[in-house]
């Protein structure tokens, strides 16, 4: 083990030597379609991303996941391109309470190696299949800019909340930009069209040429297998509304 860097209730997990040169952080979790989830491993798989650590805390489910038979941790870290760029994907949904101490402690490993630009990718959900496949985007505005020029159109309003709120609100508190690609995705049904339409919107600002035919072929395979995970998603989801936490709000 290469190290350790922790809070009282969450643990980063360093199982590999990383060494990063001020690299682009991707993020995707088990949000609407999983589309964020979904992306980030179809960009780990075809960029063959070395996995270095992962995260622990009381606030994930007692779970763990598996791929073709192999055990693996839900929550893992990855590095690639030579130390330029990072990926942080979760495969499954996290309790509420969790989010800000997973967030700040994911914040703080990320300034330790030397992170400056972290990309959330999220789906905005929807009830039906999505008519229209198209992102949009919400930064701060040195890099809104930089989007809207290359293309990509920024959302006027709205609230994201989760983990993926609880760290672009975590960016905004330190020197580090948080931005967010988003699109309409099923609510509680894997969408593998979603995240193909996110890997896009990410190439067409970062340049990654990442190709989509394998995750587009593979959608239905991708839907059976992350059937039980949607579930589970969809189940916590009316556990917090029952609580009174909303749900996500994209205007």
């Amino acid at each position: 083990m290469s190290g350790k860097a922790s809070t009282t209730d969450v643990d980063i997990v360093e199982t590999k030597k990383s060494e990063f040169k001020d690299p682009l952080t991707i993020l995707g979790f088990a949000g609407a379609g999983l589309v964020g989830g979904i992306a980030v491993s179809h960009i780990i798989d075809q960029l063959k991303m070395k996995e270095i650590g992962h995260v622990r805390s009381k606030f994930m489910p007692p779970a763990v996941v598996f791929m073709n038979g192999k055990l693996r941790h839900a929550f893992r870290i990855y590095s690639g391109q030579k130390g330029k760029l990072c990926a942080i994907v979760c495969e499954i949904p996290l309790y509420s309470e969790g989010v800000y101490p997973i967030a700040s402690a994911l914040l703080d490993w990320a300034e330790q190696k030397g992170m400056k630009e972290l990309v959330v990718l999220e789906g905005i959900p929807v009830q039906g299949i999505p008519k229209e496949r198209r992102s949009f985007c919400a930064t701060e505005p040195e890099k809104r800019r930089e989007c809207e020029k290359k293309g990509v159109k920024m959302l006027s309003a709205g609230i994201i909340h989760g983990i993926a709120g609880s760290i672009l609100d975590e960016c905004l508190t330190r020197k580090i930009i948080g931005v967010v690609f988003l699109t309409p995705a099923v609510a509680f049904l894997p969408d593998p069209e979603g995240a193909a339409e996110l890997i896009h919107a990410l190439d067409t600002v970062y340049g990654l040429k990442i190709d989509t035919k394998a995750l587009l072929d593979s959608a239905g395979e991708i839907r059976e297998r992350l059937k039980e995970v949607a579930e589970r998603h969809q189940r916590m989801r009316k556990a917090e509304e029952r609580k009174g936490i909303p749900e996500s709000i994209y205007v």
